[in-house]
């Protein structure tokens, strides 16, 4: 999605705040180019969560309960750091592709995107290791775990960034290398390196190791963009719009992985390890709602300028129909083969084997977040990326009160019906929004029939 989302962006730059996309999807060899570039995107994406995801089920199976819970926190840290540490210098760039649109111009504009992201990694890499001291108080020993987790993160991050900057002047093959292959050598690394020692340290030194190596290889191939000239004008521009994308993802971090850090405040380093495996089997959900959604957006995007709103928003009702469909399906399949699947792989897994009510909870949300999807592309079409902001911000940080709350009042239950809560509040925020503006309409049906596919999961993994 991410991806999408910065293309129509740039688009919208370039060609004004109206996208004519019927015109830009009309069959040609140019649209089948996009349809191609769209779906190497798509397949790396979805390649590199299976690695983690695979990755990740074997680390549960092999570590025990305790270590699982340490190497939790450690990669919450790591995933908050990448997602933080280039916020909002991207967009940045995207603002300023018009005023940048000579080679050389636009060489001037991404060294001050490095330049930009070094000003924010480095004191958000203080932030995080200072919070992370307090928080977990980790012996001296841990420290050297705790660098790699932070080294790792930045080299993450900066893959990311560059990833995203490259694409821009549609260099796809190397935006894919530097976003896929990257992330993919780090998980690598770290498998190796736990396979010959099998600690939490050698796991993220191997993660560094990997995209490190990985990095070092794409530069000597030249891809990526690493001067670091400072263009005092262009890299102040760049700076001065990323503060409420650095708060979306803070907050974003929080509703996911970073709320491991919640966990360990008020539970045992087994909830944690818990809850860090519950996020990583139910990341399937995700998956398959963004491939979903990946589907269906050109096809919005190009009825909505094509028919009356009504009939548009027909089709998209009847297709979030089926996406709900799809997800509780989904999600039903996950609960019902979780328990039998834990016990034939045997190992610490078996430490989960419990955690059915817990899924339910969890993949139902996914179920729910279908009208978030259906909104937000209108939002995405019609240029309101501000509006978004601002609903993400507003209820993410209630649905963080709130799951604190929750936590406090249902004790370790409440880690996933906070979980619920908070996606819930982030639905009612942006429908409320959009229903102001455009005649949207949610499939109930669609929902009602996904959640009742997860019930029956929930029930079948009872036998």
């Amino acid at each position: 999605m991410p991806d999408v989302i910065l293309a129509v962006r740039v688009l919208q730059r370039f060609h004004g705040s109206r996208l004519r996309l019927s015109g830009l999807l009309r069959p040609s060899a140019e649209r089948s180019a996009l349809v191609f570039y769209a779906g190497l995107y798509a397949a790396s994406a979805g390649l590199l969560k299976l690695a983690g995801f695979v990755l990740f089920l074997w680390l549960a199976r092999t570590l025990s309960v305790k270590d699982y819970a340490a190497i939790g926190l450690s990669y919450s840290l790591q995933t908050g750091l990448t997602m933080v540490a280039f916020a909002g210098v991207v967009e940045a760039v995207v603002g300023q592709l018009r005023a940048h649109r000579l080679a050389e111009r636009q060489n001037e504009l991404f060294s001050a995107a490095n330049v930009a992201f070094v000003r924010i990694a480095v004191p958000t890499t203080v932030v995080a290791f200072c919070a992370f001291v307090v928080l977990v108080r980790p012996r001296a020993t841990d420290l050297a775990t705790l660098g790699w987790v932070l080294g790792s993160g930045l080299l993450l991050a900066f893959a990311s960034m560059q990833a995203q900057v490259i694409r821009l002047q549609e260099r796809h093959v190397a935006s894919i290398c530097l976003s896929f292959l990257v992330p993919l050598s780090g998980f690598v690394g770290g498998f190796v390196t736990f396979v010959i020692e099998r600690t939490e340290p050698s796991f993220f030194f191997g993660m560094f190791l990997g995209t490190v190596a990985a990095l070092i290889g794409l530069r000597l191939l030249g891809i990526g963009f690493y001067s670091i000239v400072d263009r005092i004008g262009a890299t102040r521009t760049i700076l001065r719009g990323v503060g409420p994308f650095i708060a979306i993802g803070v907050l974003g971090w929080l509703s996911g992985y970073g709320n491991n850090y919640l966990v360990q405040l008020f539970f045992e380093s087994t909830e944690v390890a818990r809850f860090t495996f519950a996020l990583m089997v139910t990341s399937i959900m995700q998956l398959v709602a963004t491939a979903l959604n990946q589907v269906w957006s050109p096809r919005f995007f190009r009825l909505v300028h094509e028919l009356p709103p009504e009939i548009a928003e027909r089709g998209y009702r009847r297709f979030s129909s089926w996406q709900a469909l799809a997800l509780g399906l989904a999600g039903a399949t996950i609960i019902a083969v979780f328990p039998s699947l834990t016990r034939a792989l045997g190992g610490n897994l078996v430490s989960y084997q419990s955690m059915r009510l817990e899924l339910l909870l969890m993949v139902s949300t996914y179920v729910l977040l279908t009208p978030w999807w259906h909104c937000y592309n209108y939002f995405l079409i019609h240029g309101e990326g501000r509006e978004v902001m601002r609903i993400t911000v507003a209820t993410s940080l209630i649905g963080v009160i709130a799951w604190t709350v929750s936590m406090l009042v249902f004790g370790p239950i409440g880690i996933y019906a906070g979980f619920t809560i908070q996606m819930l509040l982030r639905v009612v925020g942006i429908v409320i929004s959009a229903r102001k503006r455009w005649p949207v309409t949610i499939a109930w049906e669609g929902l009602a029939a996904g959640i009742l596919l997860t019930l029956v999961g929930f029930v079948v993994s009872g036998f």
